[in-house]
């Protein structure tokens, strides 16, 4: 692997002058940094990172821990936008992400080891205990979501806005005659399941219709889930007549049983998801959606992130990315209204 002081010899120019050219520095004339470039590229030459750390006290790499298992993770459209939102980012400020999947040793490990300069834990759980260690070894931190209006620990977060855009989806619904209105949530242990559940309660109480909690399910966020609970809703003796799907992946498993028996969207079921996903417009018939941001959410994150590890704090520790409410072809008038 060719060094800095070979390039520095071939182009005739001291090694300081090298150094400054390739790490974007001043005091190189235009074409002096241009020939450098170019012999850089020749040949073949690439820093070498460890020793690039050591002068600028940072590694460049910010972690990526998603604590979940890997083929949940790849299969969730959620993920792959938020990767998308972090690395254009990161990629601003010249960082890299190195992605941590289901880690058992603790996040504040890779710190530790000086593998990263900071950390970005996607869809924290409320019980983390992992977060609290890297609260209290002041390891540069932002969480997605974070805790809501959970007490948790002093750190930044970045989530989507849950609470109106789910509120003015659960009203809409009861405008067109809709009362027993399911809700597929996920775990309990998840921010965007608790601020969810607490703006269909206080949708259902300004319209004056009591809270019924057998219309409420716990899933595991995948479609398994989603097919499993969407079937225990439909046999219940007053099944609902329209449902709401936390995410990308409960989706496809809700429509399928719903499919399955035959019934038609909305004919006798409106169907509301909430996600990212480009795929929901495709669906026949096109799906009313609370759309989260989630590459916003990304790119929020690694920008609060990256102003912690350079400059000590983020300008603002809680960040709210909002949601819309898009109003398509899945949601129709109740039948027994009509």
């Amino acid at each position: 692997m060719p060094t800095i002081k070979e390039i520095a010899l071939k182009a005739g120019v001291s090694y300081s002058t090298v150094s400054r050219a390739l790490n974007d520095k001043k005091g190189v004339k235009p074409q002096v940094r241009e020939k450098i470039l170019k012999l850089a590229k020749e040949m073949n030459y690439f820093p070498h990172y460890q020793a690039k750390a050591l002068v600028q006290k940072r590694v460049g790499v910010i972690a990526v821990v998603i604590p979940r298992a890997s083929e949940f993770a790849f299969q969730n459209p959620f993920y792959s936008h938020i990767l998308l939102g972090l690395s254009q980012q990161a990629n601003k400020h010249d960082y890299r992400l190195m992605l941590s999947i289901n880690e058992k040793s603790g996040y504040a490990s890779l710190y530790q080891r000086r593998m990263v300069d900071g950390v970005v834990v996607v869809a924290n759980r409320t019980d983390d205990k992992n977060i609290d260690e890297l609260v209290e070894m002041q390891v540069p931190t932002v969480v997605v979501p974070g805790f809501g209006d959970q007490k948790g620990p002093d750190v930044a977060s970045v989530n989507s806005e849950n609470h109106q855009s789910v509120k003015r989806a659960v009203t809409y619904l009861i405008s067109l005659g809709h009362t027993k209105i399911a809700f597929i949530l996920g775990r309990m242990n998840s921010a965007y399941s608790t601020e969810r559940l607490a703006a269909y309660k206080a949708a259902l109480a300004e319209q004056g219709i009591d809270f019924k909690s057998k219309y409420i399910r716990e899933s595991d966020f995948s479609k398994t889930d989603g097919f499993n609970l969407m079937g225990k809703l439909l046999d219940m003796e007053e099944p609902p007549t329209s449902v709401i799907c936390i995410n990308d992946s409960v989706t496809p498993g809700a429509l399928h049983q719903i499919r399955s028996r035959g019934l038609k969207i909305p004919q006798d079921l409106s169907v509301v998801a909430i996600g990212c996903s480009d795929v929901l417009e495709l669906h026949q018939p096109p799906l009313t959606t609370v759309r989260t941001r989630v590459v916003e959410i990304g790119k929020a994150a690694a920008k609060s992130l990256i102003q912690i590890m350079e400059k000590g704090s983020p300008l603002e520790k809680r960040i709210i990315i909002p949601s819309d409410l898009i109003i398509r072809e899945s949601t129709g008038v109740y039948k027994g209204r009509i």
